[in-house]
């Protein structure tokens, strides 16, 4: 497998008119900015944490994105039903184990929603995703502090559970467990707004869905959030003129962006 940066930047740009309808149970820091993303880049958002509505928004949508966040006792029983549902209809459903580790109730959610066997992606910052593939790494409150090795840990996570793993960090690790790819690029100031993590699984699944194949459309959205992360920061002077910045860089990014941006991604041995 390989890819030329024609083939990502054409799997990023199928997102517009695919207009892919995304159902979000997502945390109460990032839903806002996540549904800004999701419109700046042509695909459609929906929110909801009601378990009542969760079954039938799964069934409308195209995918659903399922972030723990911000656990509450409703997001969690949403989650649950929209799981089910998910696996029940085939529909594409990508899990964010925010700050597992951190504390037993989020340990103990991230586990049994994802040994449901629904997420078709696992996207996590490189500590969540080392710790679930049992190979060390660290957390403070939802921040990474210590990853070990993300390759590995993605390959190791894609193989338990059987789906796409992705590990974010300096560089991004995409994993299906035979074969780990890397994705260089972004900025610095993207650790200084909360819940930039949550958005590039909003991109991730938005791409996914949109070009018809997760590992091309999970490296697309990888490698467009770093070139529209580092486009926003020659125009900002810090990370609150960054964060309009980025918004605007996302919504306008071309394929020319891509060819100039060159290739941001080679593979890594398999484990």
């Amino acid at each position: 497998m390989s890819w030329s940066v024609s083939d990502v930047a054409m799997a990023w740009s199928a997102i517009r008119p695919r207009n892919p309808l995304i159902y979000h149970i997502t945390n109460a820091v990032a839903m806002n900015e996540q549904a800004h993303v999701m419109l700046a880049v042509g695909a459609s958002p929906i929110m909801s944490w009601n378990p009542l509505e969760a079954g039938e928004l799964t069934r409308a949508c195209d995918g659903v994105l399922v972030n723990i966040g911000t656990p509450t006792r409703e997001s969690a029983e949403a989650a649950f039903v929209a799981v089910e549902e998910a696996r029940s209809a085939g529909k594409p459903l990508l899990f964010d184990p925010v700050g597992y580790g951190a504390t037993t109730l989020r340990s103990e959610l991230v586990e049994r929603l994802i040994e449901s066997g629904a997420p078709t992606i696992v996207k996590g910052n490189g500590s969540e995703i080392s710790l679930l593939a049992g190979a060390g790494g660290a957390i403070r409150g939802v921040d990474a502090v210590e990853t070990g090795d993300s390759a590995k840990a993605a390959a190791g996570v894609a193989k338990k559970f059987r789906c796409l793993a992705i590990a974010t960090g300096k560089d991004d690790y995409v994993s299906d467990g035979k074969q780990v790819w890397v994705v260089h690029g972004g900025h610095v100031w993207l650790k200084s707004l909360t819940g930039s993590g949550c958005w590039a699984g909003s991109l991730v699944l938005a791409a996914a869905i949109s070009c018809g194949d997760k590992f091309l459309g999970s490296v697309a959205a990888l490698v467009a959030f770093g070139i529209a992360a580092e486009k926003a920061a020659t125009v900002s002077s810090g990370p609150g003129t960054f964060r309009a910045s980025l918004f605007d860089a996302l919504s306008s990014l071309t394929p020319c962006d891509f060819e100039a941006a060159g290739v941001r991604w080679d593979k890594r041995q398999a484990f």
